[in-house]
Formats: C-alpha cells, sequence, structure tokens
C-alpha cells in the first residue's frame, strides 16, 4: 500500500512538471512582439514638405507546437529613404544661358526732320580781295534715307537766305556798293551716301555724301534796286553733306554750291551756302 501512494505521488509529480514547463514555453512564446519600423523621407521638388511616419505594427506571433518542440518568427522590414531636389535658381540660370538671343534687323530704312542756320553768299562778291560777308539765314526740312552702308536720301526744305551783294563801280566804298538780297526758297535735295563707321544695326554712323538739289524761288526782297523777276527761279546746286548720327539725333554739315548764275545780267552771281541742321529720326 505504501509502494502504491509513492508511485502514485512520482506519477502526480511528474504530471506537474510538465504541465509547468508547457505553460512556461507559451508565456514565453506569447511575450514575444514584432515591432515594424517604416521611416520614409521625402522631398518634392517645390520643397514644400517633408514627411517621416513611423508605423509601430501590432505584435505577431506564429507558434507551432508540436511535443515538445516550438518555433516563432518575426519580421522587420529595412527601412528605406529617398530624396529628390533639384535648384530652381541654377535651372532658370541655365535656361537663359542656353535661350538664343533674339537677332533685330538692321535699320535699313529711316526718315526725320530738321532745322539749321545758314550762311549765304554770291561768288563775285569781292572788291580787291575784300568779300562782304553773308548773312545768317535759317532752313527746315524732312527727308527718308534708305539703304545699308551704302545709301540713298531724299528730302525737301524751306530755305530761307540772305546775303549782302553789291555792284562795281556803284560807289566809292563797299558800303556804298553792297546791298541785301533776302530769298525764300523751296528746295529738294537728293544724295548718294556711304556710312565710314556706324552701329551694327546702323542706328548710329559717321555719313558722307553728295548730291544735288532743285531750288525753286518762292519769294524775294532786296536793297540794290534789282527786280524781283531778275532772281533766278528752278536753278540746281550741287551739295557735299557730312552727318553724324547718334542714336535718333542727327548733326549735319552741308555745302551748296551753285553752278549758274543767280541774278540776271550779274556775272559771277553763284550762289554759296554753308548750313548746319540739327534734327531728329525715326
Amino acid at each position: 500500500m505504501k509502494r502504491n501512494s509513492t508511485m502514485l505521488a512520482l506519477c502526480l509529480l511528474g504530471t506537474w512538471s510538465a504541465y509547468a514547463q508547457i505553460s512556461s514555453d507559451t508565456t514565453r512564446v506569447q511575450s514575444t512582439t514584432t515591432t515594424t519600423t517604416v521611416t520614409e523621407t521625402g522631398t518634392d521638388t517645390t520643397y514644400r514638405s517633408n514627411t517621416n511616419r513611423t508605423t509601430m505594427d501590432t505584435p505577431t506571433t506564429n507558434t507551432s507546437t508540436s511535443g515538445n518542440s516550438n518555433s516563432s518568427y518575426s519580421t522587420a522590414p529595412a527601412s528605406s529613404t529617398y530624396s529628390s531636389s533639384s535648384t530652381s535658381t541654377s535651372t532658370e540660370y541655365a535656361s537663359r544661358e542656353s535661350r538664343p538671343r533674339t537677332e533685330r534687323p538692321y535699320k535699313a530704312f529711316t526718315g526725320g526732320f530738321y532745322v539749321g542756320a545758314n550762311s549765304t553768299r554770291y561768288r563775285g562778291e569781292d572788291i580787291d580781295g575784300d568779300n562782304p560777308s553773308g548773312r545768317l539765314g535759317y532752313q527746315i526740312g524732312a527727308f527718308v534715307r534708305g539703304g545699308g552702308r551704302l545709301y540713298g536720301q531724299l528730302g525737301v526744305e524751306y530755305f530761307a537766305s540772305s546775303s549782302n551783294y553789291f555792284s562795281p563801280g556803284d560807289g566809292s566804298s563797299l558800303q556804298d556798293i553792297s546791298g541785301r538780297i533776302n530769298t525764300k526758297w523751296l528746295q529738294i535735295p537728293a544724295y548718294i551716301g556711304v556710312k565710314l563707321a556706324q552701329s551694327e544695326r546702323g542706328i548710329s554712323a559717321v555719313r558722307l555724301a553728295v548730291g544735288a538739289e532743285y531750288a525753286n524761288r518762292l519769294s524775294s526782297s532786296n536793297t540794290i534796286n534789282i527786280d524781283n523777276n531778275e532772281i533766278k527761279s528752278g536753278t540746281f546746286l550741287g551739295l557735299v553733306n557730312l552727318g553724324f548720327d547718334i542714336g535718333p539725333v542727327l548733326i549735319d554739315l552741308v555745302y551748296h554750291h551753285g553752278f549758274s548764275d543767280a541774278i540776271e545780267g550779274f556775272n559771277n552771281s553763284q550762289r554759296r551756302a554753308l548750313g548746319v541742321n540739327v534734327g531728329f529720326k525715326f
């Protein structure tokens, strides 16, 4: 009887030990947790925001028990990090550098207007080498010009001249034999010229031109007893022009050279005039 009691006690003790071991293994397995952390860092190309996200997954346990064996595993995905960046300033600068320059065309056609002053005299005005000085007049004109380095120019001009004139043998002194002739002309000058130097588009230039003009008398007056009809109308004169274009501003020096007598019955009365013009072109 005592032996049976001892055997029963050993069986119960063994059973309790096995149960305690299984319970302990199960508890250890259940306490195993899996942590998954995902970190994403993103930078958009407009630099608006950065996002960080951390995710803690719910503990996951897979347990398989067969007899006295058990197994468990956990997964933790590796974190991934990506970034993308660009510099807008560098992009804009590069695009500006690579952008082709717009070529502006050569300004081959222009027009404008001018005002100026002139001094007029006649060829034969001298007594023993003493020439009466010319008197100051003025002119107002407009023009059109076309071409490149070699150009042509056509204009129209109102020319008011005033000149001293004398008749040899009519007096004992220069003052006694001289008088004044005031004349108004409508002149049409035409030039052929070359630009000695010019800017890339031809807006600024140094010009030299020669040409001729037709002069039609509009009115006249004098103090030397000359009939107004004796002052010829419809005469031709040669022209020499040295001009400067400074952007839209022009400055011209013009020499007018008469080829024929301007006053009937007076030899060597060819008209000579030197003028300076200042104007604007467009």
